[in-house]
């Protein structure tokens, strides 16, 4: 796929400008560092960065899982995505796997930790934030395709409100991801992937160099990575598996289940290359669901099977059209990255780094189909002689139907993905314990998506209202002026009936842009502030400075709304700037005394001004109390918060036309609050002459940002302990229970809400009516479906990290080799969100914990058996039973057995073995059982997250590694 070289320096320039491959070590004085100790029966002390004061991660009162590089090469992992997405705390956010069919979201690799959203975590790299990459609503969030997993060490995850610590957007918590650091020598790898059945394909290849000096580290990476795509057919989900009605349900309480499922199930509606419809060519003119057929000329009934056609949609017979798309789709992507330090002076270091990547992704979904939206006229000469007859008989002068235009072919979405940053600093330490850095950073993204295969609509509904030429008989377009430009009638009665001449009329692609952006300037000093008997004051302060854009350009196409179904996108140029001052504080209050091993407080504070939405406070209050050496208790408060995206407050929004009520209407003047009566007379409208004209009509409906929106904050606890036993030298336990209240979440009000808020509201002086838009005669001339701050959620759990790590010959001396074990748990207590009513001030739960996308039981682990240069890894990952719906008051009325989803146990399998020639190879087995995804509507076709997509992989890695 090509695409439009953006007008900025050259990837080569950058590098050969700065002269030097660049660090990421400019987090601040708490940069991660590994322990020295190579003791496999203790534990491995990894000082992890959830904190910007330096501590172990079962010392930080905050809970953090620390997951090293090797989880990620002994499941043969491209994307360091798919090891964040395993762990029990995050729901899969944007994956290969689930992003085909959006305008240009195809290859996005962003987390959603606690399910609260991708714009609800937050992703640093080395500590420090990066530019993100917009979604399909122009949200920004970090895309780790810019991240090659070989420059991985660790990923941290640190859950709960973090807003103090790093800023908006952390609400649900931090993902850092932690980078190698001097580096020396030279590794490369290759390493590539299958499926059994040979339709998924990955691999990826690369170069690690660098060199160190005395004063000096330099490093480059390249690396370049393909991530195959499957189709639907594939893995045979081109059908359907669904809960449909129950023919033989006779009511409420009558013990049979009102659902039943159904497998392969086809569509009636459209998905089909020819036309379907519902036409009074039955007996004695009954409307029976008909199908065109190419050989007999004319429509005959649809073969639904032995029910007939189920819901108004689904058959299970021969005729009806399978899905097409994509079910993982493929991307490509090259990773180039420097980083460099040097001494400039004692305890001065000069640090630089670069980062490019590019990826390629594409999606195909179905062609463009008419889906109830177009009317064919009797007046058609390709229309067959019996359907005109029947339909005149009938009293109509035409009908709608059901047709995919397959001779456009698929709609394909190309996107094209290019992300740099530049960082240089200094960085150093003063006194004994003070340790300082300054960074300023500048990286773009730029996203180019084509829409293929698509047309533009007026000129299609001009080529398929045909007529019959007056003179000569022939078919031609009815539009005398289309007629003039060269329109060229189509026949839709039939397959493949579209001439290359009638799909090139209409047919369109077309790109759109969308460039985003984002300086920082960072400024870090911390170290020990004043002695305390117990031990001394610990300090982290700090100022950082961003300035994020976006500039949104879509294509001719979509601002005009000439394209398919006429959707209509507007362009966005947003700029978001903020000032924040942050201080994070560890207080040791007593150590080594009568009951108390070690208590400390720590506290984090952090200001923010932003230019838009305003300012911001949020602060953390921790507590770590250690009565004895073995067990140590933690305690967190934290208040998070989360200002308005750009996307949400500037975006340039789309239009469309849906079917509204006028709350003002003398119809409905009487279902509101008691106030709607005399706020609709204020608006000047008689309340009982008013006839507005949307009992008639559409309203037109334009989506947008809303600048006046306010930041969500989060309240968030967290309480537990960590056992590290003496007697159990390389054990470590911990449970963590954590809750997060959410308020005041952004999210669309809806137009219908929108307009009876407006009027159902004490004063017309509310949010809700600055976003309605209505004519000189009162009638509704636009409303603004805009983003509000109205509804709340809740969520609860706990956590469970259980490490160990031990020689087997201290079990039982005769035992070779050593063992470590790692098992990752997550209880989903509650998970309820607040359907906030505007007017009313209540709210009303609705229960989602337990439902098939939130298990209450989830867990990640891995053995690893390790005997000389032989190491063995198994890693299993379970997903709990869940329900098809928590809010369903009767199960056995609704789906009766199949209300519940079974739970899933997948099973990974690797082995790793290092010759004396500093080669290392890797290979196993992902799915070793060839589960899943599970045989349930829910989950089959891949609707859960949760599931995997395809079966048993096997995957080999080569390394080698010189000159270290």
């Amino acid at each position: 796929m090509k695409s439009a070289t953006p007008n900025r320096p050259s990837v080569l320039g950058i590098f050969l400008a700065l002269g030097l491959v660049f660090s990421p070590a400019l987090s601040g004085p708490a940069a991660a560092q590994e322990s020295d100790d190579d003791d496999n029966s203790e534990l491995e002390e990894v000082v992890v960065t959830g904190s910007r004061i330096a501590r172990d991660r079962f010392d930080a009162p905050t809970p953090t899982i620390s997951i090293d590089a090797q989880a990620i090469e002994t499941q043969g992992m491209t994307n360091a995505i798919e090891l964040v997405n395993q762990l029990p705390q995050v729901l899969r956010g944007y994956a290969n796997a689930n992003t085909h069919g959006g305008f240009s979201r195809a290859g996005l690799n962003q987390p959603n930790l606690r399910n609260l959203g991708v714009n609800r975590t937050l992703t640093l790299v080395d500590g420090r934030r990066r530019v993100g990459t917009p979604d399909d609503n122009n949200f920004l969030a970090f895309d780790y395709n810019n991240i090659p997993t070989a420059l991985i060490d660790r990923v941290e995850v640190q859950t709960g409100g973090t807003s103090a610590v790093y800023g908006a957007d952390a609400v649900a918590g931090v993902i850092n991801i932690i980078r190698k650091k001097d580096f020396s020598g030279l590794d490369i790898f290759a390493t590539g992937s299958g499926t059994e059945d040979g339709h998924y394909t990955t691999s990826s290849f690369g170069a690690t160099i660098g060199a160190n000096t005395d004063t000096s580290n330099v490093v480059f990476h390249a690396s370049y990575t393909e991530t195959g795509k499957l189709t639907r057919a594939d893995i045979g989900q081109d059908s359907q598996f669904l809960l449909v009605s129950n023919p033989d349900d006779t009511g409420p309480n009558d013990g049979i289940p009102a659902l039943i499922p159904v497998d392969n199930l086809r569509r009636f509606t459209a998905w089909g290359p020819t036309m379907t419809a519902n036409l009074p060519l039955g007996a004695n003119g009954a409307v029976i669901p008909v199908i065109f057929d190419n050989a007999l000329g004319d429509f005959r009934p649809f073969d639904a099977g032995p029910r007939g056609v189920i819901d108004g949609q689904w058959s299970t017979g021969a005729d009806g059209g399978l899905q097409p798309d994509y079910a993982i789709v493929p991307v490509d992507r090259l990773n180039l990255f420097g980083m460099g330090r040097i001494e400039v002076a004692p305890n001065i270091d000069f640090v630089a780094e670069a980062m490019y990547a590019r990826s390629e992704a594409e999606s195909f979904i179905t062609a463009t189909l008419e889906f109830l939206n177009t009317t064919m006229s009797i007046d058609n000469p390709f229309m067959p002689d019996a359907t005109r007859n029947a339909l005149i008989a009938a009293g109509q002068d035409g009908f709608t139907f059901f047709r995919s235009n397959d001779e456009f072919g698929l709609r394909g979405a190309p996107t094209d993905r290019s992300h740099y940053s530049v960082a240089a600093g200094f960085e150093g330490s003063f006194g004994d314990t003070w340790e300082w850095s300054f960074v300023a950073e500048y990286g773009e993204t730029a996203t180019q998506f084509t829409l293929q295969n698509s047309r533009i609509d007026p000129r299609w509904f001009e080529s398929i209202d045909v007529i019959s030429d007056p003179v000569t008989g022939e078919p031609v377009c009815r539009s005398e002026e289309a007629r003039a430009d060269g329109c060229v009638p189509v026949n839709l009665f039939g397959e493949g009936t579209i001439t290359q001449a009638g799909v090139d009329y209409s047919r369109v692609d077309h790109t759109s842009h969308t460039d985003s952006s984002q300086t920082l300037v960072q400024a870090i000093v911390g170290g020990e502030l004043f002695e305390l008997p117990a031990d001394p004051v610990q300090v982290v302060a700090g100022f950082e400075y961003r300035d994020e854009s976006l500039q949104a350009r879509p294509s001719y196409v979509f601002t005009s709304g000439i394209g398919f179904f006429g959707t209509r996108r507007f362009p966005v140029d947003a700029e978001a700037e903020v000032n924040e001052f942050f201080a994070e504080f560890l207080v040791p209050v007593l150590k080594d005394v009568p009951l108390v091993t070690e208590l400390n407080v720590e506290a984090a504070y952090r200001y923010s001004d932003y230019k838009v939405a305003g300012s911001t406070d949020s602060w953390k209050l921790g507590l770590q109390y250690r009565p004895v050496e073995d067990l140590n208790f933690r305690m967190t408060r934290a208040r998070a918060v989360r200002a308005p995206s750009m996307g949400e407050i500037a975006d340039g929004g789309a239009e469309g036309a849906f079917l509204l009520d006028d709350p003002c209407d003398p119809v409905f003047l009487s279902s509101g609050t008691a106030a709607r009566a005399g706020n609709c007379a204020a608006l000047g409208l008689d309340p009982v002459t008013f006839d507005p004209v949307t009992r008639t009509r559409d309203t037109l409906v334009f989506t947008t940002g809303n600048p006046l929106l306010q930041p969500e904050t989060a309240d968030t606890w967290t309480a537990g302990f960590v056992f590290t036993p003496r007697f159990a030298q390389g054990l470590a336990v911990s449970v963590d229970f954590y809750n997060i209240e959410l308020e005041e979440i952004i999210q669309r009000s809806g137009p219908q809400a929108t307009l009876n808020n407006c009027v159902d509201l004490p004063s017309l002086d509310n949010q809700f009516c600055s976003l309605v838009r209505r004519g000189a005669d009162g009638n509704i001339s636009r409303v603004l479906d805009s983003f509000v701050n109205i509804s709340r959620l809740e969520t609860s759990g706990v956590d469970v990290d259980v490490s160990y790590t031990t020689e087997l010959a201290d079990l039982v001396s005769s035992w070779p080799g050593a063992l470590t074990v790692r098992f990752l748990a997550n209880f989903l207590d509650d998970y309820t969100t607040f359907n906030v009513n505007a007017v009313t001030g209540e709210s009303t739960p609705t229960e989602f914990h337990g439902d098939f996308n939130n298990p209450e039981f989830r867990f990640d682990a891995g053995v690893t058996y390790s005997l000389d240069r032989l190491s063995v890894t198994w890693s299993p990952r379970f997903v709990g039973e869940t329900v098809i719906n928590k809010t369903t008051a009767n199960p056995a009325e609704n789906a009766g057995d199949w209300f519940d989803v079974p739970s899933v146990w997948y099973h990974n399998l690797s082995t790793t073995y290092e010759f004396d020639n500093n080669i290392r190879v890797i290979g196993g087995i992902t799915n070793l059982l060839d589960e899943g995804p599970r045989y349930h509507p829910n989950t089959r076709p891949g609707r859960s997250p949760l599931d995997t997509l395809f079966g048993r992989q096997f995957f080999l890695t080569l390394q080698a590694n010189f000159g270290q």
